[in-house]
Formats: C-alpha cells, structure tokens, sequence
C-alpha cells in the first residue's frame, strides 16, 4: 500500500520499484492499475514482461483485479488489423516485441500514445559500457524517444548487478534529465531517491507494524579439516594451479 501511495500521489509517474524477490510486485501493480483505469486516468496500457511470465501476468490481473489484459499475439498485427489502435490494454512478450518482424515498430511508432508503460524484470533492458545497448533496451527507448507513454514504471529485484553504467543506463530511460551512465555514478546519488522505491524483506510489516519475514540469525561456526579431507584439498589445489 506504501508503493500504491508513492506512485498515485503524482501523475505521470516515472518509477523503478525494485522490491525484493517474493513482496509481490505483480500485486502492486494492480492495485497500482486498478484506480488508474476505474478514474480513466490511463485507457492505454502496454506491459512488457519476459516470455514466461505473460500469461501469468494476463491471469492474475484478471483473476484478483478484473484487469482484462490482451495476449499479444504477432499473428494478428498486420497493417490491415490496425493492433494497436484498436487493442488498449497489452501484456506481451518483450523477447517477441524487440524483434522489427514485418514492420511491427514503425505501426507501434504510427499507433495513438499509451498512457502507461509497465516493465516486468526490468533489468533484461540491459546496457553495458563495452558491449553497447541489447535489442530490448533499444526498442524501449526508441519508443521513450518518440514520446510514446506518459508515464513508465519499471519492476525488478535486481536493479544494480554490480556496474554502475548498466544501473544509470536503465533509470536513464526513466529520467534522462536526472540520469546519464556517461557521468559519474557520485553525481547522481542525490536523484535516486526521486525514482526508485525499494523495500527489502526484513522492513516489510503488516498493517498493524509486525514484521512478515522473521530475521536472518547467523551464527559463525569453525569447521576442521580431518587428515584425508586435507590431503584431498592440498591435491586438488595443486592440480587447479
């Protein structure tokens, strides 16, 4: 309800919620979604999710909110069926969408504006400073460069694997006035708190303040080698050098 309440209270929105694994960020997103489309703030919605998850996400909206999401099936996307303008609320696969298969992207550029962009394992929109911008990364930001959505919320646990260009790179598709891989990571700290909510298992309570997730007890312990585990050890050390 906390995420609901920080990402209602301003519209557009341009959010990375980065929860941890297992707070349910699907549910947050439809209680997000749910006054969004009862007040008609947002008519035209595209979810992008990885390929094994679209269906998941098209059954629990329907399933705990009554949010009728459209399989997006490339089968029917021709220039005669006019998808998507007629065809409001996608859940598609983003390993299917990235590929430009019989001039998809150019009627997506075409196609009326959507009014929200929802990005499921946000971090698949991957960047990295030697290898350059993956073909998902690309197609959402050349959508973004278009002024395609109005507002844009990115999901995922894993926000930051460890190298600040891929990190910048991605909040820059939400924030490109505040976020640049290109500068120093120091420069831009101060911003993150403007466009990344994240809560962690140990912080999370129920309504009444009692903690869901029971603490983390770690107790170190030393362990010996015997004799023959040593030896063992020893012999394969030399062999690995």
């Amino acid at each position: 309800l906390w995420v609901c309440h920080r990402v209602l209270s301003q519209w557009p929105v341009q959010k990375l919620i980065a929860d941890d694994v297992g707070l349910g960020k699907t549910i947050e997103a439809g209680l997000i979604l749910w006054p969004l489309l009862a007040k008609k703030r947002v008519r035209r919605l595209l979810i992008l999710t990885p390929a094994s998850l679209v269906e998941q996400w098209q059954e629990r909206l329907r399933q705990m909110f009554d949010i009728r999401l459209n399989l997006y099936n490339p089968s029917i996307d021709t220039e005669r069926s006019d998808y998507w303008n007629t065809t409001n609320l996608v859940v598609a696969s983003l390993p299917t969408l990235r590929k430009d298969s019989n001039g998809r992207h150019e009627r997506m550029l075409q196609a009326e504006d959507w009014d929200l962009l929802i990005v499921d394992e946000a971090h698949h929109l991957n960047s990295q400073e030697a290898e350059g911008a993956t073909l998902g990364y690309r197609f959402v930001q050349k959508l973004i460069e278009h002024d395609k959505f109005k507002s844009r919320l990115f999901f995922t646990a894993t926000p930051h694997r460890g190298k600040d260009y891929g990190f910048f790179a991605l909040l820059k598709l939400l924030r490109p006035d505040l976020f640049d891989p290109q500068k120093k990571a120091e420069e831009q700290i101060n911003a993150l708190e403007q466009v990344v909510i994240r809560n962690n298992k140990q912080s999370v309570t129920d309504m009444n303040g009692k903690k869901l997730f029971k603490p983390v007890t770690v107790t170190p312990k030393t362990y010996q080698f015997s004799p023959q585990e040593q030896a063992f050890y020893d012999r394969l050390t030399q062999f690995i050098l």
